[in-house]
């Protein structure tokens, strides 16, 4: 019993959610990125029922059943981080695949 506790408290529930991780690179300015971005968030949360969504600074933050997650604004760069709950993660190369195609098509 003792080790299972220990293993428990060793790793957060958070450290075994599945993550995508994306830098991708552009020729946008900041301001015609972020405007890039809040469309490609506004397809993104139709499509996967994302129902919070909020801008600090250069980044939108998002959250929905089972997803949550950033996409940060940069000169030349856009990252985007996500974080999916166990089930969804069985989803992640479709969702991975969905959000490259989404910062291809936006963000050239």
């Amino acid at each position: 019993m003792r080790v299972n506790v220990a293993c428990r408290n060793a790793t957060s529930p958070r450290s075994l959610m599945p993550e995508i991780d994306i830098h991708h690179p552009h020729s946008l300015g900041k301001s015609a990125c972020r405007s890039a971005v809040d469309a490609i968030a506004r397809g993104l949360s139709v499509r996967f029922g994302l129902a919070e969504m909020k801008w600090n600074g250069d980044t939108i933050a998002f959250a929905g059943h089972g997803v949550e997650g950033s996409l940060t604004v940069a000169d030349g760069d856009a990252h985007v981080r996500v974080q999916l709950n166990p089930l969804l993660g069985l989803l992640r190369p479709v969702i991975e695949a969905e959000i490259r195609r989404q910062l291809r098509e936006n963000l050239g």
